[in-house]
């Protein structure tokens, strides 16, 4: 009786699954499955930027199959003329940019914010400003940056071990020392980090992370790496023969070593599954690091350096398979 008990339970799970999976495989193309259905998606652009224009582009089209959500694009420069304020209940805003997320933070608490495209930073500085940190569920985000675990091993699979990773932060960024340290543990790396809290202290603090690091890790602080200084630290960094990892493309092109990033597309397919898993008006999930990514290298730094590294494809597949063993 025990082992029919086993067999009829096995085949009742087996069942189930595949009937789960049949339901996953039918609602899985269009992304519009939801417990809950939106009446509204307005999208709010901070400016006509191609990478703005990507990712409402990408993200209507993967919209598209549902006719049951109206979906509008706005210019934030054209938003004073439209009747935002008089939108209706079941309306998702998703916010591009920090300028729109800014906007956003100011307006009554009616409708939730998804806020994309920002740095994890920016966005806890505007959230606290703003008393919008009360409640992540109704103003939330997906970072542009990647998580510093991701970052960090993205060094480990392209230097050579026991390297000495050395960081700059600014004023935006001073608060992730505990978190860069828990993330270079995590990864059995070391990190060397510089505070810098005026412009003129820059080339002083890079000068001390170049002499004691094998690495130096940027981060989307726009204190430190901006127009007026990336050139500088690039060209100072090359001399010392210690490569800099980037966190989006333009780096790489510039002579980073490499970088991790997701393209504007990425980060609209993560917004769509999101908004296909939505329950209710006001269950946003939690801020959160982008899902899927790219990686690019420059091979002509590398071999000025001595460096030898897998492609790009060799790479990104070992940077899933490590994070997936890691969760």
């Amino acid at each position: 009786m025990g082992r029919l008990r086993r067999l009829i339970s096995r085949d009742l799970r087996r069942k189930c699954y595949a009937c789960l999976l049949g339901w996953a495989l039918i609602l899985l193309p269009g992304i519009t499955a939801s417990a809950y259905t939106l009446d509204n998606i307005t999208i709010v652009l901070s400016d006509e930027g191609a990478a703005y224009e990507e990712f409402a582009n990408h993200l209507n089209s993967l919209l598209q199959p549902s006719n049951k959500t109206s979906v509008r694009l706005l210019s934030l420069k054209n938003m004073a003329n439209d009747e935002f304020s008089r939108a209706t209940a079941n309306q998702l805003v998703i916010a591009v940019g920090t300028p729109a997320m800014v906007a956003m933070a100011q307006k009554p608490a009616t409708n939730p914010v998804l806020n994309v495209l920002v740095p994890r930073a920016t966005f806890i500085k505007t959230a606290k400003q703003y008393n919008r940190s009360q409640d992540p569920r109704r103003f939330s985000a997906v970072y542009m940056d990647q998580s510093w675990s991701r970052q960090l091993r993205l060094i480990r699979a392209t230097m050579p071990p026991r390297s000495k990773v050395g960081i700059l932060l600014g004023r935006e960024s001073s608060d992730y020392i505990s978190a860069l340290q828990s993330a270079a543990k995590e990864v059995d790396l070391t990190v060397n980090i510089e505070s810098v809290t005026d412009d003129a202290e820059l080339l002083n603090a890079l000068r001390r992370l170049l002499s004691n690091s094998n690495v130096i890790l940027a981060v989307p602080d726009a204190q430190i790496y901006n127009r007026n200084n990336i050139s500088s630290i690039l060209l100072t960094s090359y001399r010392q023969q210690v490569p800099l990892f980037g966190f989006s493309a333009s780096y790489v092109k510039a002579g980073a070593l490499a970088a991790v990033y997701s393209t504007p597309a990425q980060i609209s397919q993560q917004v769509a599954e999101i908004i296909s898993n939505l329950s209710s008006a006001s269950s946003l999930p939690a801020p959160q690091y982008p899902r899927y990514f790219s990686v690019n290298t420059n091979p002509q730094v590398a071999r000025s350096l001595g460096l030898s590294i897998d492609s790009d494809i060799e790479i990104q597949r070992h940077l899933r398979l490590t994070s997936e063993l890691a969760q």
